[in-house]
């Protein structure tokens, strides 16, 4: 179960270098986006099949994002559906894919609301495993974490963003299977005065999160567990744009996980298809399925590293 926000994705890439106060010509490409989005698509092209819970307008974007998910094997007929406009992301590159300004229309925390959540709630208990961004609101957030504990699930955090995972600073924690946060989100989420990497993951296992996963960039990740971690390098690659690559992390551990494979293994299958989405435009692989993912796997990784 996938819980969060979903956007269209809208992205000019101008001719030229953009030159600001006037008119400048572009080339527009359009994909779905949104963090939860991210990894429900790649859970869906890897056949897990996840059911998505998200708001989304009475537009032609929302129709987009319906069929185009739909096609991947993602289901959403438990979402709302609003008379608001779907989410948004458009943003203007140079050519050189260097961000120039973007901005961003999310209508999720809105709409899915503790309220709405509850109305579902017979729905969400028949997973085993539920994924959120922290896109939703805070109060829906600490709902779903209740929600999970109460009935045995185990729930996987991603914080999206620093400005995002500081909703995270002040919830009752206890229950949380997973989080998943880069460094400056790992801060923001202790809100501790240390630069300590040990001394901000025991503060969140002592507030009750089982695992807490931190992405290190060139550097790997770790996953960390009571006195237990697991480190993974990553070999040097060319990257050609980062978009998604932490959703994409998440969603081949996930693979991973759910296929019983061994933990070094689900880290070893996240960090290859997150290395796959660093090598192209956009957020995710769209050509990836099961097979060539362990292939992929590897030539990055062998059986004895």
């Amino acid at each position: 179960m996938c819980i969060g926000a979903t956007l269209v994705d809208e992205l000019y890439f101008c001719e030229q270098n953009c030159i600001s106060n006037t008119s400048n010509p572009a080339v527009k490409t359009t994909s779905i986006g949104g963090v939860i989005s991210n990894i429900a698509q790649h859970l869906g092209l890897l056949d897990i099949h996840p059911s998505l819970i998200t708001a989304l307008g009475s537009d032609a974007d929302a129709d987009y994002i319906i069929k185009s998910l739909n096609q991947k094997g993602i289901t959403l007929h438990q979402s709302v559906i609003t008379d608001d406009a779907s989410g948004k992301y458009v943003s203007i590159l140079n050519p050189d894919g260097n961000l120039i300004v973007a901005v961003c229309q999310d209508i999720s925390s809105n709409y899915l609301t503790p309220e709405f959540l509850e109305s579902k709630g017979d729905f969400i208990k028949g997973f085993e495993l539920i994924i959120i961004d922290a896109n939703i609101s805070t109060a829906s957030i600490q709902w779903l974490i209740c929600f999970a504990k109460t009935h045995q699930q185990k729930l996987i955090i991603e914080p999206v963003s620093v400005a995002k995972a500081t909703k995270l600073s002040s919830l009752n924690l206890e229950g949380v299977f997973m989080i998943t946060p880069n460094e400056q989100e790992l801060m923001a989420i202790t809100n501790l005065n240390t630069n300590s990497e040990s001394t901000l993951v025991q503060s969140l296992l002592h507030r009750g999160v089982q695992q807490v996963w931190i992405r290190k960039g060139n550097q790997g990740s770790v996953i960390c567990k009571n006195n237990d971690c697991i480190t993974l390098g990553v070999p040097q690659i060319t990257i050609i744009d980062s978009t998604g690559a932490g959703d994409a992390a998440l969603a081949g551990w996930l693979f991973g996980y759910l296929n019983n494979e061994n933990e070094h293994t689900c880290l070893q299958l996240a960090h290859t298809l997150a290395l796959e989405v660093l090598q192209i435009k956009g957020a995710v692989v769209q050509t990836i399925n099961s097979d060539n993912l362990y292939r992929i796997k590897n030539t990055y990784y062998n059986e004895h590293q």
